[in-house]
């Protein structure tokens, strides 16, 4: 049998079926024969998989519910006061706690006091409509210009995450420079561009603090996204020149004026980018901690492309080159999105081709080379790209970058081995999973979806304990790889596009309501993004393993099975969150145990490790936004902070 989720009739047909029908559909998953064909035809053939997995994501949840007998959680109207709590007071413990270094270390006061004005800021345009905010629409916080079709529409707006995150890791990053200025990690220069950049990340959350502002009090739909840009792209700007002049920014203030044009445009232009060319695939929240996550990487690619090539004075930060992993890190994050922005024409085309049913085509043959030609010049530009980013690495390694890649993967005999190991758990995984696929019994999305994080778990620790600046290069390495395989499903790409997309299907859920499927994506860098932060605590850097691969895996399966008591105005229970601090606690004991040296200083961070775990917990049981992305730069954050 096969369904078929056409953009003509909505999922509430297929999730009002008979339980008959209801059985057949989990047949019709199992069997991996779907047609997601906008031309609303049943008749298509098995072997034509088209793709558009709009709304498919939610039908799969409702569906769940149904069968479950369990009724569905409504949609929250605005993030939780336990929520914003949690998030308000790391906000300003960061806060203060930088104010104190700042001064101890005689750096200036005022310094740590930008976060706490942002903070105090966000809560009351969130929360109360002072100054600036309607109270009653304080869901649909957006970009000016855009609506409320461009975000998810399932959850909270997520606008306090999309203010404070980011800002609140920057704050962290720079109290454990401080905590650690022995470290050969965090010498001046180092020391000097954490600061920038958390200056930078002060100007991008008040900056998003003007979109919320002026999509409430100017209706900006007959401008169009570019004068919108431009115009909160200056507001931006004078913003910022604003506060460098009352001395909230004193390294900013320094930088010239080229840097701060360009990255506040950068931030804009990502993030309208991604809302109208990813529609519905993330919260506004969401949509600001990727967009300016890209927005520090693109600043670091700026900076030391103009102090290598001696293209500007950047002072203080003439000096700046960070490592050879982080600039690989860069031109592999960086580079992809470059190779898809460059390829969009024939991706385009590819997904063209791909929609037009061949059982309606006469010259199915003929099709079917076009598709081959279209997908020859797709992988030959992207060869042509890579070379071409390798020319940019060139300068900054003074050696071939791929014989450099070479070299270091063999310089140890630990780093063949993780490859290895890996390259055999992925394939040992896969013939697993189809396995399983093919037998009787019909497992849950929820399982399938937390195998993988169990997967990453037993992937990721003995890589980082064992080589952690290899795992940051393969890091880098497999989300370049991820974004260009979902390149190909996503526009269908011959020959793999097809098998991508029906693999990847199967773990679809409403946080995947958009063109893009995400959550494999979000899940390795949710694990990789604290290993990336480079920080000086393994408890801190292995975080997002801990929290997804231990405490937010174990949370949904004892809260799904033994859970009976849940939190107010939250579908998770309270079993899942005692769940998720035993075996976080559990793990941080066996890595303690098996350590090279002990990770706890003294017998009170144990206490305060608790605490911290807890806390996330907290906010895994109440937070709607996509907590593989959310809760392990929250956690990295608190580990840094507190212990």
């Amino acid at each position: 049998m096969i369904f078929d989720f056409s953009s003509s009739s909505s999922s509430s047909s297929v999730l009002n079926s008979t339980p008959k029908q209801d059985c057949n559909f989990l047949v019709a998953r199992k069997r991996n024969i779907f047609s997601f064909s906008s031309a609303g035809s049943s008749s298509t053939s098995e072997s034509e998989v088209e793709y558009n997995v709009e709304a498919i994501g939610g039908a799969r949840t409702e569906l769940g519910y149904k069968l479950s007998n369990a009724s569905p959680p409504s949609i929250p109207v605005a993030a939780s006061t336990l929520e914003r709590v949690i998030i308000l007071a790391t906000a300003l413990y960061a806060s203060l706690k930088l104010v104190s270094i700042m001064a101890a270390n005689e750096v200036g006061r005022i310094e740590g006091l930008d976060l706490m004005l942002l903070s105090i800021w966000t809560w009351f345009v969130y929360s109360f409509g002072f100054p600036f905010s309607n109270n009653e629409e304080k869901l649909f916080h957006r970009l000016w210009g855009t609506d409320e079709k461009y975000y998810r529409n399932d959850v909270d707006d997520g606008a306090f995450y999309g203010t404070l995150l980011i800002p609140i890791v920057a704050a962290a990053k720079i109290i454990d420079g401080h905590r650690s200025s022995s470290s050969p990690e965090y010498d001046e220069s180092s020391m000097d561009i954490i600061q920038v950049n958390f200056e930078l990340c002060f100007i991008m959350g008040c900056g998003l603090l003007l979109h919320m502002f002026m999509s409430k009090q100017i209706n900006a739909t007959n401008l169009g996204s570019i004068w919108t840009m431009i115009i909160i792209t200056i507001l931006s700007i004078l913003f910022a020149a604003f506060m460098a002049a009352m001395g909230l920014l004193p390294l900013f203030q320094r930088l010239p004026w080229q840097h701060i044009i360009f990255s506040q445009f950068f931030y804009q232009i990502s993030m309208y980018a991604i809302a109208k060319s990813m529609k519905k695939s993330f919260t506004f929240g969401e949509l600001a901690v990727v967009s300016q996550a890209l927005t520090l990487l693109a600043v670091e690619a700026w900076l030391i492309t103009m102090n290598k090539f001696e293209l500007l004075k950047l002072f203080p930060l003439q000096n700046h080159i960070p490592s050879n992993i982080v600039i690989f890190q860069i031109a592999l994050i960086l580079g992809i999105l470059l190779i898809g922005i460059v390829l969009s024409p024939f991706l385009i085309r590819s997904r063209r081709l791909a929609q037009q049913p061949t059982w309606k085509n006469k010259h199915t043959r003929d099709l079917n080379n076009r598709k081959k030609k279209v997908a020859f010049i797709i992988y030959f530009i992207t060869v042509l790209m890579i070379g071409s980013i390798g020319l940019w690495l060139r300068p900054f390694l003074n050696i071939d970058p791929y014989t450099w890649t070479l070299g270091f993967v063999i310089e140890k005999k630990a780093r063949i081995f993780l490859c290895i190991y890996w390259i055999g758990l992925i394939v040992l995984s896969l013939g697993l999973f189809i396995q399983l696929s093919q037998a009787r019994k019909i497992y849950s999305l929820n399982t399938k979806r937390k195998y993988f994080h169990f997967l990453a778990l037993i992937m990721f620790m003995p890589g980082y304990l064992f080589e952690s600046i290899f795992m940051h290069l393969a890091f880098s390495v497999a989300f370049a790889v991820l974004i260009y395989l979902e390149y190909l499903r996503y526009f269908a790409v011959f020959p793999l596009g097809k098998q991508l997309h029906v693999f990847l299907s199967e773990f679809l859920d409403s946080r995947d309501s958009g063109p893009c499927i995400l959550s494999h994506i979000y899940l390795l860098v949710g694990c990789a993004g604290c290993i990336w932060l480079n920080g000086t605590s393994t408890l801190a850097n292995i975080s997002g393993i801990f929290t997804l691969g231990l405490g937010d895996a174990m949370a949904s399966i004892i809260g799904r099975k033994y859970g009976r008591h849940r939190w107010p105005g939250s579908f998770k229970t309270i079993e899942g969150s005692i769940a998720f601090v035993v075996f976080i606690m559990i793990g941080a004991v066996i890595l303690n145990l098996t350590a090279s040296s002990n990770i706890w200083a003294d017998s009170t961070q144990w206490f305060s490790y608790i605490l911290v775990v807890s806390v996330i917990a907290l906010l895994e049981a109440v937070t709607y936004q996509n907590d593989n992305l959310i809760l392990p730069l929250f956690m990295w954050s608190l580990v840094n902070l507190k212990i």
